[in-house]
């Protein structure tokens, strides 16, 4: 098929989270299927050689720089319109006529765009001629609900004004184009609750488990980890608070324990935090594996946050304990207490981390039921094959109705003249 493929951010190197999502899902379509792609990113910020890998993976490619759209203005204005704040902030009238200039010269047998954001860039009239599917990491609404309910009184205002707009525009998506791909039940069940006349399938995330390998031995000391991108705000939030209350909950039974914090974009915050004895703050690596094979146990302090963690599954590939809040392992398929550890409050949290660091025997349990489940369930050729297999059923049967509708039709204008 001839697929033309919109998204955000750059995803290569492919450094985590959505970015990670994003590069191995292009990368299992390419297998099948000519790809087209139009990116916008961030202004200034993109090398030519990594243009030049991403290349391998398409035909077409046009990479569209844009000024990163945040002002306190936008945001003021977003309260007093229906629009969500982050709607506005994608607008882009370059991008529209971009996506409308590739569509007008190729015959596109589907379109997918990486997220909902991205759905506004599409003409008009396109539902029911071209077969589009908006693919979305987590439903938006959730992140927002969820920082209305905890955050602080301003950022919960916000909040609390933005996640009402943003549920209503992804169920204006829903019933435009009938489809929607997401990555957990969990996010399928919220969606459907609100608007159940779409068709929404999971494609779940994945890992490469022969780059993130299955470490040979267990780490000697009792080093914890919390990787993540901390430009996002629940990561950065988490990282806090695990380091303000579960990390002396620890420390009162394991003295030389070690909380280390690894990943780009370190605010302020994050970086006063390895001023804490024991923690330390890496900032940027090439290659997490080195810190992952190290650790004693991987946590996952989040508090807020939608869809599944792709932090998880690099830690159970390369059979790194895990112990999560319950919002933290949200979507993924993991038996509790055999594949991953969940704290239910602080206490509790701190008590599961003391149990592996100190059990030797509940650590090797769940390095290797870990490492099986991302090889049984999570490896990024199982999920391809189920996308591809999934996008080719979906054109079909989008076409067969097209046909049909055709006929339908015609026996109807044939009828009238008659």
């Amino acid at each position: 098929m001839k697929i033309l493929y919109i998204s955000y951010d750059f995803p290569f190197p492919p450094t985590g989270g959505s970015i990670s999502r994003d590069f191995n899902l292009i990368k299992q379509m390419a297998r099948e299927n000519e790809l087209h792609w139009i990116n916008r990113t961030v202004r200034g910020k993109i090398s030519q050689d990594r243009i030049d890998e991403m290349g391998k993976y398409f035909t077409e490619m046009e990479i569209a720089e844009w000024d990163y759209n945040h002002s306190i203005t936008g945001l003021i204005k977003s309260l007093f319109t229906d629009i969500p704040y982050i709607i506005r902030r994608f607008a882009s009238d370059r991008m529209k006529e971009t996506v409308s200039k590739y569509i007008r010269e190729n015959n596109y047998d589907l379109i997918l765009c990486d997220h909902i954001y991205l759905a506004q860039y599409l003409p008009d009239d396109i539902a029911g001629k071209i077969p589009v599917i908006p693919n979305n990491e987590d439903c938006g609404y959730t992140f927002y609900k969820r920082m209305s309910e905890q955050s602080g009184f301003i950022r919960k205002m916000y909040a609390k004004s933005q996640w009402k707009k943003l549920l209503k525009y992804e169920i204006e998506i829903l019933k435009k184009y009938k489809v929607y791909i997401t990555t957990s039940e969990k996010e399928k069940e919220l969606l459907s609750s609100y608007y159940n006349g779409a068709e929404i399938k999971v494609i779940e995330n994945g890992v490469d488990t022969d780059y993130f390998y299955k470490r040979e031995n267990a780490a000697d000391e009792p080093a914890l980890i919390f990787t993540a991108w901390f430009g996002y705000y629940p990561n950065e939030e988490a990282a806090v608070y695990f380091t303000k209350k579960i990390l002396p909950l620890v420390r009162k039974e394991i003295k030389d324990v070690k909380f280390i914090i690894a990943g780009k974009e370190p605010s302020r915050k994050i970086l006063e935090l390895a001023s804490d004895e024991g923690v330390i703050v890496t900032g940027y690596v090439d290659d997490i594996r080195d810190y992952l094979k190290n650790a004693a146990a991987a946590v996952i302090p989040l508090k807020v946050g939608g869809g599944t963690r792709l932090k998880i599954l690099e830690a159970f590939s390369m059979g790194v304990p895990v112990i999560s809040t319950e919002i933290g392992a949200e979507g993924i398929n993991a038996e509790i207490n055999k594949d991953i550890l969940i704290g239910k409050d602080d206490t509790d949290f701190a008590e599961k981390i003391i149990k592996v660091l100190k059990n030797k025997k509940l650590a090797g349990m769940l390095s290797e039921n870990g490492r099986a489940l991302a090889e049984s369930e999570y490896d990024w050729n199982i999920i391809g094959r189920e996308l591809n297999r999934y996008l080719n059923e979906f054109v079909n049967n989008f076409n067969k109705e097209n046909v049909r509708s055709a006929d339908t039709n015609n026996k109807l204008q044939y009828e009238e003249i008659s």
